[in-house]
């Protein structure tokens, strides 16, 4: 009986102690699962942030340019051609000159570009300037063939020092090139066009014709073809006269003058040139006087690519004051 006593004495004391130690271990063991009272300081990152600005497109300042004072419209494809107006006028001192012989060199030009190397057809933009300010400083003052011939059949004033200005074929960088360095020297040229070309790829159009014939240029006839005309006596008449009616009647201008294709040419083909209604022929030479006897031959110097200015003085009867 005292036994069970003492067993149930036991049991309540184990009971009693296993009943505190689950209330301490509520108290202590798990207290970190509450809420705290106070919560803990949060960690916060302070951000600059740079308040939104709105872009606006800022127009881009282009320095000014230079816009050149043209003598005419060009066509949307042309290469538009400036005058510089900043060179002093110039007045040739004016002669009279006797009928029957009249003394300027008449060039003669191909092509005004620069391919790079050595081409006797090609002079470059650069060394055609140079020649062509030459001129104007030693005093030369350009005419056209038609009133060279004028003079030389009926006598006339003249500039002190005249030059004939030529090209041939019609090749378009004569327009885009040498036409624009020669408007602002205040010089004026002859260009003579094989017809059958006139409009073909690289070569001038009559809008173009027509601007430099409107500048002072004299248009003339380099034949339809640029063929051979003392190998074929039955192809002087196409070549000579229809070239003529032929650029007459698309530019609008009188054609007064004819050059020999590669400056050949014989007494037949002198006569058609003179019964088609031409003027003067021009042929190939080295001199610089021209006389009635020479009126359907006149001698023209051509210039070539590599001729530097000490060779181009040589072609000219003054090269100096």
């Amino acid at each position: 009986m005292v036994g069970k006593r003492i067993r149930l004495m036991v049991f309540l004391i184990c009971a009693i102690l296993l009943v505190l130690g689950c209330a301490r271990t509520t108290a202590t063991g798990f207290e970190n699962l509450d809420p705290p009272s106070t919560p803990p300081p949060t960690l916060t990152a302070t951000i600059s942030v740079t308040p939104f600005q709105p872009v606006t497109n800022t127009p881009l300042v282009i320095p000014p340019t230079l816009t050149p004072s043209l003598t005419f419209t060009p066509s949307p494809t042309d290469t538009p051609i400036p005058t510089n107006t900043s060179l002093p006028s110039f007045t040739p001192t004016l002669l009279w000159n006797e009928p029957g012989r009249v003394s300027a060199p008449i060039l003669l030009y191909h092509h005004i570009a620069d391919v790079g190397y050595s081409n006797r057809y090609y002079v470059s933009p650069d060394d055609f300037r140079i020649q062509m300010q030459a001129l104007r400083d030693w005093g030369y003052s350009t005419i056209s063939p038609s009133k060279l011939v004028d003079v030389l059949i009926n006598g006339g004033e003249l500039p002190s020092r005249p030059v004939v200005i030529t090209f041939d074929d019609g090749n378009l960088d004569v327009y885009q090139n040498g036409f624009p360095i020669m408007q602002d020297l205040g010089f004026v040229g002859t260009f003579y066009i094989v017809a059958n070309r006139l409009e073909s790829n690289g070569y001038v159009n009559v809008e173009q014709l027509q601007q430099m014939a409107a500048a002072g240029w004299e248009i003339g006839s380099h034949s339809m073809s640029h063929a051979d005309l003392t190998a074929d006596h039955s192809i002087v008449r196409f070549e000579v006269l229809q070239s003529r009616l032929t650029l007459e009647d698309a530019i609008g201008v009188p054609v007064k003058t004819f050059a020999y294709p590669s400056g050949l040419a014989d007494s037949f083909v002198f006569e058609k040139v003179s019964d088609y209604g031409y003027s003067a022929g021009m042929g190939l030479g080295t001199s610089w006087e021209h006389t009635l006897g020479t009126l359907f031959y006149l001698s023209r110097i051509e210039v070539h690519g590599e001729f530097n200015l000490t060779t181009f003085a040589s072609l000219l009867p003054w090269s100096g004051n």
